[in-house]
């Protein structure tokens, strides 16, 4: 078993070292006809595999029997490769006398055991793919590289160099039946071809320790040749891998120091690579269309007379596509006798000889050919490639990028002496090669954001849809061909999947943080889906809040001032480029903060083929990384992070289990993001008992045998309950009747409308005055309706004679045909805030009425001629005259719609709430829709059930009290996007910065200079019940899961955690201690409360107090108040209580405590409780009873309090209700100074912003966010 686990270790460097030849019979053979002069030409010999060799090179016999191979590429490995041993090994001194000895003495053979991926049947033909041919000369060694994929498509490297030995090496002549033969005039040189093969793609590193190897194999006897080689592959088996991240590692192989970068995270590829090559063999034109062909999943060959640059060029440009993977076969060498390969009808990326073009194109049809030698792309039946080509826009941004890239290393060197230290040069080289990459990859990965940027808002990620033809729709008329190619390859079908999982690589981070404001902002905005005017007929973008609920243009860094005028708007950003971006960086704008890498250098390799040298080995390197990891600050914490991982994995592999479990649980302070949990569990999973025995005595290792057992658990859950990550549908129209559930989740995955109550209504509508069911050919007509009129609408295009006279963020969402009105002839428009006039003949605009501004809205008859025509009359503020347009039969609906408009306007102003106006918008919309599409005399009947605020209006008038109205000054809806409200479960503001916690464990950032939500991430997957700001960059969260989890504000990731806690969170706080140090407090429900060094995360002190569910904890002077459902405690600082206050008498009920505040300048302690309406005022230095209470009006029960100057405001719900309410007391007089009605739940959070606004977040019935102005 043992072994098994060991085997799913992650590799080192080395897999196989393999070296092929020629046989040695044929070789013989033909030695001798060279010395007998026979030789015409030299034939071409079969290559053969003479050596294998694979780690683990030496073995220790434990007392359990166990095996214990001392490397990292414990390999799975099958004894299959028999290979024919020569008893005699001077091959190079072949004489005459004794060839027909070595005939007699026939060839013994040996089972060598081989890993058991490896292909040993293709490789020698890989290793020579030109075929193995003698020559009269001595050529220079060549290398090359291969990639190996197997059948489930997990690719293997392997790097091969090609040098020659002389066959005869003896100057005299030699013997020949009693006759002295001259020695041939011209030797002989046979070409051997070394192959190291590994996980990953360490080309430049592996071309390095090839070319060292063959320093030491030149001077080297033949009979020392395979123990040479032998020894080399022992020390690249001792070499671990770079962790993720800033750490790259090194080693000496004399005359070489060999680096090994790390990848950047978990999920990027490593590049050891120099990407600029495409950019020298192709135009950029040409570059484009061959990565164009790579998108669409042609069938692909590259040519070229060097075999290297076969698979460098073919890396590169796969690179370049990061994150979409390559999913086809691909084979980018391809030897002489596998031109068969390119038959197969599938999709493939190949790389054949330039020799072999003119065959290709000839014999095989539909290729796309890439002459990298001469940087040019065909297809097999023309010389031009008739392909869509990438977007537009996409290509010349690339293109504007890539002109402006520095491709020549001879430039940099222009201003630089003559270096002589070889070491320093190649170390220079390699830094600028760094930089180049990071260039290089930056503006590639802008070419993939800027091609699939806003795939993600087709997506649904609940029932996993990609609504592939609105996609489509909305893409240039140019591009669409390209994207119907695109969206059917597996390459974007594996991309989508990863979009509905939510996966946070690169194209998330820099699709987030390239799209601009107007785009990030749309959810916000009350634009649901068609783009603003602006957008469509001039470049640049502006703030998408509208003027009412902007705020101040100095906030950013603090707070807004809410009051600012309605008309006061926000300067529009230009977001054009550079006119010149020569004089810059070609990534300006795309790069992401620099990490410095630092480089971690083993110690000198030991003589490799004894087992105790290599355990010694092995404990230098942990010595080490014990001194890097002392010698690095706290506030590293990633780069401690990576000398605790690759320390973990050398105490794995030297068989410390223990001492790796401890490095690997140390990540969960440092960075969990690398946490290895595959390679714990099988650590967990071989522990003897003994060793489980001592890991359960040690606290950190019981957290973490006990965390790993949770995750799987967890793991087998989602996996019982059929959660499906893999899966991805494309929306497609109903085929059947559907009841109410099946039309819900249809309309959602259409991308109409997400919110349950609006597609009930809608539901109401469609089966009016028939079953309660809607058919497939009445769905399909609404669905294509609503998508004519949005598309209607997007065609609108105004002239700036109109432009000039609506926001920048309005658009068009309605359009009347052209009617007689009271102000002239044309069509009505409607936008998200007016109805106004489109004049005909020369277009010009007449302002009808702006929704506030409206008095009545009714259905009149005008009379014309001997007719009466239905016509609207619409009453404004402010005018005399009655606006008045003879619409005929729309007159019905466009009474619905504005009414319906006016309604929401009415709401959103008196609830500061700007989705009501949105929600208003597209229940017109629908309204509109449901029209058209029943086409019957209940068609007006029909919409009318959509007419919700309107109805709201006429029943059950929502005033909203005064002092609500003036105290309200905006409000945000953190679930916007999702199909029902998620309750806010906590708040917390930081400078320019509102943190929001909703259901699940799901952060929400909000900028709060225009409360647009600016980043999303995802902590656990638990609830979080609180948070708080520790130091300039910490953002803690005790979560449900019983683990704190520590966010950076700068960077937004989550990569930290505390696993001290043994249940759910519930309390954070800060302190100074007695030497005036920061600390933090954190209290979990079982009663633990633990102290917290800040800067090194470290435990200083931990006790637990004896009460029901602890929910708090706050520091005060010495001493600690915490607040348990039973009572509340004050208790010293080492644990020992000091009070104890019990629940305050009720009569006849059972209440219990649910938020307490700490008044220190009035040495007050006020709580409240979740089942009482009263507020209760204890002394700190007599806290017997309470002294005073304060009855609130109309509350059953209250959740949170904070101080904001001289008032506490109470969280709660109200009584009559059931609707959230806030008190706001005051703290001199103990009185109620204000009642707020501002959610229709219970409030459940409240912060403070730099005591000028309060935040209040509401239960799941509500599931919004008020922002109210203290006064």
């Amino acid at each position: 078993m043992h072994l098994d686990i060991m085997a799913e270790l992650p590799s080192g460097l080395l897999e196989a070292c393999v070296v092929v030849g020629a046989p040695t019979d044929k070789l013989r053979d033909v030695y001798q006809l060279h010395q007998q002069s026979k030789l015409n030409e030299y034939p071409l010999l079969e290559a053969e595999v003479l050596q294998v060799h694979a780690p683990p090179f030496v073995y220790k016999e434990t007392s359990s029997s166990q095996v214990i191979g001392p490397a990292f590429s414990r390999v799975q490995r099958r004894r299959s490769f028999i290979k024919k041993k020569r008893r005699d090994r001077a091959a190079e001194s072949l004489s005459n006398e004794d060839s027909a000895g070595r005939a007699e003495v026939s060839s013994a053979t040996e089972d060598i055991s081989v890993p058991k991926d490896l292909d040993l049947i293709a490789l020698p033909q890989l290793c020579f793919p030109g075929g193995l041919q003698l020559t009269s000369e001595q050529r220079e060694d060549n290398y090359h590289f291969l990639v190996f994929t197997d059948l489930f498509g997990n690719r293997t490297h392997g790097v091969v160099v090609q040098y020659y030995r002389a066959v005869q090496s003896c100057q005299e002549g030699v013997v020949h039946n009693g006759h002295r033969w001259p020695s041939s005039k011209i030797r002989l040189y046979i070409p051997f071809a070394v192959c190291v093969i590994s996980k990953f793609p360490y080309y430049n590193a592996l071309r390095d320790c090839l070319s060292c190897l063959l320093v030491q194999l030149r001077p080297a006897r033949q009979a020392d040749f395979e123990e040479t080689i032998k020894e080399f592959s022992a020390k690249l088996s001792l070499v671990p891998l770079p962790p993720p991240g800033q750490l790259h590692v090194s080693f000496s192989l004399r005359p070489l120091q060999v680096v090994l970068p790390s990848r950047d995270d978990q999920d990027s590829p490593v590049i050891d690579i120099d990407l600029h090559l495409p950019f020298l063999c192709f135009a950029h034109t040409t570059l484009l269309q061959v990565l164009s062909c790579l998108l669409q999943e042609q069938r692909i060959v590259f040519f070229s007379s060097d075999w290297s640059r076969l698979t460098l060029v073919a890396e590169s440009l796969l690179l370049y596509l990061q994150p979409l993977s390559w999913q086809q076969p691909y084979v980018p060498v391809l030897a002489r006798g596998m031109l068969d390969f390119l038959m197969a009808p599938t999709a493939f990326l190949m790389g054949c000889h330039i020799s072999h073009f003119e065959e290709v194109a000839a014999e095989t049809e539909d290729l796309i050919l890439v002459n990298i030698d001469d940087g040019i792309i065909q297809s097999s039946w023309s010389e031009t490639i008739d392909l869509p080509a990438i977007p537009l826009a996409a290509a010349e941004s690339f293109i504007s990028r890539a002109e402006c890239l520095q491709l020549h290393y001879d430039l940099e060197l222009c201003h630089l002496g003559a270096g002589t230290d070889a070491s320093a040069l190649r170390c220079q080289r390699r830094d600028w090669q760094k930089r180049l990459n990071t260039q290089i990859q930056n503006i590639a990965l802008e070419l993939v954001v800027n091609i699939f940027r806003g795939v993600q808002d087709f997506l649904n990620h609940e029932h996993r849809v990609f609504n592939s033809e609105e996609f489509l729709r909305t893409r240039e008329p140019a591009d669409q061909a390209f994207y119907k190619k695109v969206l059917e390859t597996h390459i974007f079908h594996t991309f989508l999947r990863d979009r509905l999982n939510r996966k946070r690589d690169t194209f998330s981070h820099m699709e987030q943080n390239t799209r601009n404001n107007a785009h990030r902002n749309r959810a916000m905005t009350e634009s649901p889906r068609r783009p603003p005017m602006s957008e469509l007929s001039r470049t640049g973008y502006s703030s998408y809040t509208s003027p009412a609920n902007r705020l101040s243009k100095r906030l950013g860094a603090s707070l807004p001032n809410l009051d600012q005028p309605a008309n006061d708007t926000l300067t529009a950003i230009s977001c054009s480029r550079p006119s010149s971006l020569r004089k810059m960086t070609p990534d300006v704008g795309l790069k992401s903060p620099h990490k410095p890498t630092k480089v971690f250098r083993l110690p000198e390799f030991p003589p490799p083929l004894a087992f105790h040298y290599i355990q010694n080995y092995y404990s230098d390197m942990v010595t080490s990384l014990g001194k890097a990891i002392n010698a690095t600050p706290p506030e590293e914490s990633a780069l401690l992070a990576r000398y605790h991982y690759l320390r973990g994995l050398v105490n794995t592999v030297s068989n410390r289990r223990l001492d790796a479990l401890e490095d690997f649980q140390s990540l969960y302070k440092t960075d969990s993001n690398i946490f290895p949990s595959h390679m714990v569990k099988s650590l967990l999973n071989s522990l003897p008992e003994a060793e489980r025995l001592q890991a359960d005595r040690r606290p950190e290792l019981k957290r973490l045998i006990s965390r790993v057992k949770r995750d799987q658990e967890r793991e087998r859950e989602c996996h019982g309950s059929g959660h499906e990550e893999g899966t991805v549908k494309h929306f497609q129209l109903p085929k059947k009747y559907m009841q109410l559930e099946e039309f819900v989740k249809c309309v959602q995955e259409s991308g109409i409308v997400k919110d349950q109550g609006t597609i009930h209504r809608l539901f109401d509508a469609l089966t009016v005055g028939h079953q309660k069911q809607i058919g497939p050919d009445l769905f399909r007509v609404f669905y294509t309706i609503w998508k004519e009129t949005e598309a209607e609408a997007q065609e609108v295009c105004l002239p700036a004679s109109v432009l000039e006279h609506i926001e920048p963020s309005e658009c068009v969402f309605k359009l009347s045909s052209s009617v007689k009105t009271s102000r002239g002839v044309g069509k009505i428009a409607m936008t998200q805030r007016r109805l106004f006039l489109l004049t005909e003949g020369r277009p010009g605009y007449v302002e009808v009425a702006q929704y506030r501004d409206l008095e009545e809205v009714k259905v009149s008859s005008a009379p014309i001629l001997l007719l009466r025509i239905p016509s609207l009359k619409l009453r404004v503020r402010g005018r005399k005259e009655v606006f008045e347009a003879n619409l005929k039969t729309e007159t019905e609906l466009w009474n619905l719609m504005v009414k319906e408009m006016w309604a929401g306007r009415n709401l959103a102003d008196q609830h500061k709430d700007p989705q009501y106006m949105q929600q208003a918008l597209t229940n017109a919309l629908l309204m509109d829709a449901v029209v058209g599409s029943l086409q019957s005399s209940k068609a007006i009947y029909a919409a009318s059930k959509l007419a919700h605020f309107d109805r709201i209006k006429l029943e059950v008038p929502m005033m909203v009290p005064r002092t609500t109205a003036e105290t309200l000054k905006h409000k945000i809806n953190p679930s916007l996007e999702l199909a029902a409200p998620q309750p806010v479960d906590v708040l917390l503001y930081t400078p320019g910065q509102l943190w929001v916690s909703v259901s699940g464990g799901k952060v929400m950032v909000f900028d709060a200079s225009s409360w647009s939500l600016t980043h999303t991430c995802q902590v656990g997957n638990a609830r979080l019940n609180c948070m708080l700001k520790v130091d300039k960059d910490q953002v803690w969260m005790g979560s449900e899961d019983s683990v704190i989890y520590i966010i950076s504000m700068l960077s937004m990731v989550c990569n930290r955690q505390l696993t001290e806690h043994r249940a759910e969170v519930t309390g954070l706080a800060l302190d100074t201690d007695k030497y005036s140090q920061k600390v933090a407090y954190s209290c979990s429900v079982e009663g633990s409360v633990m102290v917290w060094d800040i800067s090194s995360l470290q435990a200083k002190k931990q006790f637990r107090l004896a009460c029901d569910c602890l929910q708090s904890v706050n520091s005060w002077n010495s001493t600690l108040w915490c607040c348990s459902r039973d009572s509340i405690m004050e208790v010293w600082r080492n644990g020992s209580m000091k009070h104890r206050l019990n629940l305050p008498e009720q009569r006849g009920s059972i209440v219990t405590f649910s938020s307490i505040l700490l008044l220190p300048e009035r040495e007050e302690l006020w709580s409240v409780c979740a089942d009482s309406g009263e507020v209760c005022i204890w002394h700190i230095k007599d806290p017997n009873k309470p002294f005073d209470r304060v009855a609130l009006q109309d509350c059953i029960g209250c959740y949170c309090m904070i101080k904001v100057k001289n008032q506490v405001w109470v969280g709660g719900v109200g009584r009559s209700s059931s609707k959230g309410k806030i008190y706001v007391l005051d703290t001199e007089r103990h009185l109620v100074l204000k009642e707020l009605h501002g959610h229709n739940d219970k409030v459940m959070a409240l912060c403070s912003a730099e005591d000028r606004y309060v935040l209040s977040g509401a239960g799941k019935h509500d599931g919004k966010i008020a922002i109210w102005k203290v006064e």
